[in-house]
């Protein structure tokens, strides 16, 4: 540990060290419930208190660059709590997949209006979607404006490299993915603002932009049980 490290505590406070105490604290209650000395289940059924706090966390971190990943995940928590300690029937624990179908459909639809409601040239963006298939696809757009990525159980691959975002400039790529997701393919003069929402998915972001780069691709959408791999 350094003494960076030491001075900002706050940055050590992350998601893994909550999933590490939560893994000791349930051994502990393990062992004394093996002692004979308490009933183990009475408090293992609080386990999404440790979703909760890890909703939290990331609604407070990164700038709010991850608050609506916390907010679904804190209410997740909440929601599973509730059931866990019988404040809910258990049987609502049914209605899980259904609704979280219906929340990826009502950000389609809401990416759907809001790509809209935003007027471009067709030539300066890109739209891909795949369903239960997959394309590759290269732009060359200058300006490049950003676009819309659907993948359903389906994806591709989209090569960037020769598209021109102006210095000091922004483009927006509207992602969807479930059970699917993409390869982006960005220069390094770009920096990349992820700031998608994901629910057992995520993006991956493996990019090296050069210290001058000052164009930005924000990324923005929701991936379910899939995510896209952002690389140079």
């Amino acid at each position: 540990m350094t003494d960076a490290d030491l001075m900002n505590p706050r940055e050590n406070f992350t998601p893994q060290l909550i999933i590490g105490l939560a893994v000791m604290a349930a051994g502990l209650l393990m062992t004394l419930d093996v002692a004979g000395l308490i009933h183990a289940r009475d408090y293992l059924r609080y386990w999404p208190v440790v979703l909760i706090v890890i909703g939290a966390l990331n609604l407070t971190s990164m700038g709010g660059r991850q608050s609506s990943t916390g907010i679904v995940q804190m209410a997740i928590g909440v929601w599973l709590l509730l059931i866990s300690t019988r404040v809910v029937p258990r049987q609502a624990l049914l209605l899980f997949w259904p609704m979280v179908v219906m929340f990826a459909g009502a950000m389609l639809v809401l990416h759907t209006v809001r790509r809209g409601n935003e007027r471009v040239d067709v030539r300066e963006t890109v739209n891909m979607t795949g369903i239960l298939g997959g394309s590759n696809r290269q732009s060359n757009a200058n300006p490049f404006r950003g676009g819309e990525l659907v993948g359903v159980m389906g994806g591709g691959r989209i090569d960037l490299r020769q598209a021109v975002i102006p210095p000091g400039g922004q483009a927006t790529l509207d992602v969807l993915c479930v059970m699917g997701g993409y390869e982006i393919v960005v220069p390094d003069t770009w920096r990349v603002d992820d700031r998608t929402t994901a629910f057992m998915g995520g993006n991956g972001n493996e990019t090296r932009p050069r210290a001058d780069a000052n164009a930005v691709l924000v990324l923005r959408g929701f991936m379910l049980m899939g995510g896209c791999a952002v690389k140079n």
